[in-house]
């Protein structure tokens, strides 16, 4: 009796939409989804590391995302070295959307919308059925992209494990010299 009652409480829950998940149609990302979208597909028909790095650096803050990939080591980057560990860092961010994001084949559609932590996770597919996940967060009056997930690859979780792994190996100059390489 109990499942068919926890079973008839989960229909409910689905069919009315009383859940965490937004339904797409009404997810308030949506707009900003398909406009990143727009430009990774773009970047994407481009080939081009550059045009993904520009496309991140439109819908994403690169500095916050390429000082969170540091982790415990962010107080090892020496003052001086800032900004060439930020191109470093946006060529990184280029090359990885590359490798994971091409053939994304045209527009997106949102297929979920659910908060979390303040911010929204955005699930949508490409036209060629590609998935993509969005880590959004509100920044002014808009969205700022935390993280993406293409191919199954977060790209902050992944820099954050290099950077780090290659930091406590090599040291920050391991570090410059696996980025530049």
């Amino acid at each position: 009796m109990r499942s068919l009652l926890a079973a008839l409480f989960a229909i409910a829950l689905s069919t009315f939409g009383l859940h965490s998940a937004a339904r797409a149609d009404n997810c308030p990302a949506e707009s900003f989804v398909k406009r990143a979208g727009q430009a990774y597909d773009r970047a994407a028909s481009s080939g081009s590391v550059a045009a993904f790095a520009n496309a991140a650096d439109q819908f994403s803050d690169l500095r916050q995302l390429s000082f969170f990939a540091l982790g415990q080591y962010r107080k090892d980057l020496p003052k001086g070295r800032e900004a060439e560990y930020l191109r470093l860092t946006r060529n990184f961010i280029g090359n990885t959307l590359k490798k994971h994001g091409s053939g994304l084949g045209g527009n997106l559609d949102v297929v979920e919308c659910a908060s979390s932590g303040g911010g929204l996770v955005v699930t949508a597919r490409s036209a060629a059925g590609r998935k993509i996940v969005f880590r959004l967060a509100k920044a002014g009056g808009g969205y700022t992209v935390k993280d993406v997930n293409m191919q199954g690859i977060w790209l902050a979780q992944q820099m954050r494990s290099k950077f780090t792994g290659t930091v406590s190996r090599s040291g920050i100059d391991g570090l410059f010299a696996y980025l530049g390489g």
